[in-house]
């Protein structure tokens, strides 16, 4: 590996800028600012767009998704998906973490992937964090790489965001205003994009992305096909609330608040980064298009045939570093490591379900021994350093493995 790639440590800039807005608003005696949320025993009956089927809580069983999932297998345009010698279709999932500004590296992966010439049609797309800003261009497919590109490599930090300084954020939701990262999306996410993901959802592709519901505390999942699909004139509105919701993270960014019904009246509903909750995720969905599969005559037609892969948007090895005698040091270092842990937890339970099920699994993850230097959050040569990266590895062939080792499960 090049020697160039020194120290990376993207996550701890922004774990310690968080720390700092919490630990101030846990000294600060500020009032509340002020909203509408929904009453904590009609959580369930809230409806965005006028519909119930364009998202589902993770840990409970969705008929809509369900249905929509049969939907999906139906729609499927003849030879649109690959198929084995035997005639059976091989579906694929990608599935794309979080991690921030490393989130280069997984634009880099998709790139150097298109250009070795084996990158899938696939499937299911699922994004969360950073891997939502991702997912929905990933979805659209090879033409969109020079978009993500452009994005992960060619963006400074005063392009996503504006600092409001301790005070400004004592006195608000948020270290930065995410403004300009508002004004990017929106200039990326337009109505033809709208179409583009509505078409291929109507060819039996499916984007799904994470948002953490802050007031009900569980992860929500977005049928982002379906809301494009949907026709209503707060679409493209709702498309990009909720990739800006799943990269906002909790202290750094202000919280995304997304507009619902019950029975006619409003509410707002509280949303951010999905990874407070969850890293990755993809299975929930496999799950429904096995049985999808199974209803429509195809037995088990994904056994032995389809795969799951896994990008990871960072490390998973541990990364030994002399913390600092300081709180925000100290409280910053353990936050990372807590979500280090999720990410392998998430892992580990994506690889045991796809095992169990004859679904191949694959994994590309940051190399541990690739160090790099950044000196603020979203730092454009190291990003274009990640992002070559795993262009490299991807378009070498390299970069996926299958007899994946966790750390302590090894």
């Amino acid at each position: 590996m090049n020697n160039r790639y020194r120290n990376h440590s993207f996550s701890n800039k922004v774990t310690r800028s968080v720390l700092v807005v919490i630990l101030g608003l846990a000294a600060a005696n500020c009032g509340s600012l002020q909203r509408n949320p929904v009453p904590l025993i009609r959580m369930e009956e809230a409806v965005v767009l006028e519909q119930k089927e364009i998202r589902t809580w993770i840990g409970s069983p969705s008929v809509h998704f369900q249905r929509d999932i049969l939907q999906s297998v139906r729609d499927e345009p003849a030879g649109y998906f690959p198929r084995e010698p035997d005639g059976a279709i091989a579906y694929h999932a990608l599935a794309l973490s979080g991690g921030g500004a490393d989130g280069a590296f997984g634009a880099g992966v998709l790139s150097g992937w298109t250009e070795s010439g084996t990158r899938p049609n696939f499937k299911i797309v699922t994004g969360i964090s950073t891997g939502a800003l991702i997912a929905p261009f990933a979805f659209l497919g090879p033409d969109f790489d020079v978009v993500l590109k452009q994005f992960y490599t060619g963006i400074t930090t005063d392009e996503i965001l504006k600092k409001r300084g301790l005070i400004g954020a004592l006195r608000g939701e948020s270290l930065a205003d995410p403004t300009p990262l508002i004004a990017l999306i929106e200039s990326l996410v337009d109505k033809d994009f709208l179409k583009a993901v509505g078409q291929e959802h109507a060819r039996g592709k499916r984007l799904y992305i994470g948002t953490t519901h802050l007031d009900a505390d569980r992860l929500v999942i977005w049928n982002m096909g379906a809301i494009a699909r949907s026709g209503h004139p707060d679409a493209l509105k709702l498309f990009r609330s909720v990739m800006l919701a799943s990269a906002s993270i909790p202290g750094a960014f202000p919280p995304v608040y997304i507009d619902v019904e019950i029975n006619g009246q409003r509410y707002d509903e509280m949303h951010v980064d999905g990874g407070v909750k969850a890293q990755v995720f993809v299975y929930e969905a496999l799950l429904n298009m096995s049985a999808a599969v199974r209803t429509l005559g195809g037995g088990d037609a994904l056994k032995d045939r389809s795969s799951i892969f896994l990008l990871r948007n960072g490390k998973l090895e541990p990364e030994p570093e002399q913390v600092q005698r300081k709180t925000i040091r100290i409280a910053g270092r353990a936050v990372s490591s807590m979500i280090k842990s999720s990410a392998a937890n998430d892992l580990f339970r994506i690889y045991t379900f796809a095992r169990r099920d004859g679904i191949a699994f694959f994994y590309a993850g940051l190399p541990p021994e690739i160090k790099i230097v950044s000196t603020e959050p979203f730092d454009q040569k190291a990003m274009t350093q990640l992002f070559e990266i795993g262009y490299d590895l991807a378009l070498a062939g390299s970069v996926w493995r299958s007899d994946i080792v966790i750390p302590g499960l090894d």
